[in-house]
């Protein structure tokens, strides 16, 4: 007979009757970690390295109850941008994340308003906290006024936040690879949303692209070169883009780039007038 005395949910003592020896059943290997607690004051997640701790990927084509506006109207830009006035949102970071890039580029080009776009609704929540902060801790250094970040599916419902032409840059920087075949389709650069994209944006409108995976990179650039709404820069017009120093250089991402030697990909593609009917 055995008698079975739980310690704790990894760890089981068990004592033979004939009182030998305890033998103890250790974790298994890869067993839950300890993980510290977050600034929010929360248990933290163990899935992601940066500022908080949440899923590193949420899937873009499932469905979720997410609210979104029906169409451009009613966009609430005004509650956004204190100092908004008769301004319009110009450049769009897909994807931005905890808002690195946004930050570094708001004192550098006052006069542009830029929102970011995350479908992550807690990283949302960070960076829109992080934006605040900024506002009223540092208005002598700049107050960040001009830009946002905003929670968004960019891959569903871009046309419903923009007007058509209403962009003047557009950025994807270090979007999620999706390695596996089946989940090519979740990409962010597809061939059936570039149209989309080159709606929202203007004439001479600049798209950019930035991954640390060559393979991405080339998918990205390859599907962005065959399509007749886009040209790619040339490398020296790519140098002398004023944003191009800060673009590949500024996100959590670029950082963690960096630090694993990691190259970087990028490319920037013009969009085209649109062909006569």
């Amino acid at each position: 007979t055995v008698s079975v005395l739980y310690c704790n949910p990894r760890q089981v003592t068990t004592k033979m009757e004939d009182n030998s020896d305890p033998q103890v059943k250790r974790p298994r290997r890869g067993g839950a970690k300890k993980y510290s607690v977050t600034d929010e004051g929360q248990q933290g997640a163990k899935w992601t390295r940066f500022p908080i701790r949440v899923r590193a990927h949420r899937n873009p084509l499932a469905d979720n109850d997410d609210e979104h506006p029906v169409g451009p109207d009613e966009m609430q830009w005004n509650s956004m941008y204190p100092d908004l006035g008769d301004k319009q949102v110009t450049i769009a970071d897909i994807g931005c994340a905890y808002a690195g890039l946004l930050c570094q580029l708001a004192p550098l080009f006052p006069d542009k308003i830029m929102i970011g776009m995350e479908i992550r609704s807690k990283v949302v929540e960070y960076a829109q906290r992080r934006i605040q902060e900024l506002r009223t801790t540092k208005p002598e250094s700049h107050h960040h006024n001009n830009i946002w970040v905003t929670q968004g599916n960019a891959m569903k419902y871009l046309p419903n936040v923009f007007q058509k032409g209403q962009l003047e840059r557009l950025f994807f920087c270090y979007p999620d690879p999706h390695w596996k075949k089946k989940n090519v389709r979740r990409r962010v650069i597809q061939e059936a949303l570039i149209p989309e994209y080159a709606f929202v944006m203007k004439e001479g409108g600049l798209l950019y692209t930035v991954t640390d995976v060559k393979e991405l990179a080339d998918w990205m650039q390859m599907h962005l070169d065959n399509s007749p709404l886009f040209e790619r820069l040339s490398p020296e017009e790519v140098e002398a883009d004023p944003f191009i120093k800060y673009v590949p250089n500024s996100s959590e991402d670029a950082v963690r780039t960096e630090k694993q030697n990691l190259t970087k990909h990028y490319s920037i593609h013009r969009k085209l007038p649109l062909p006569p009917l």
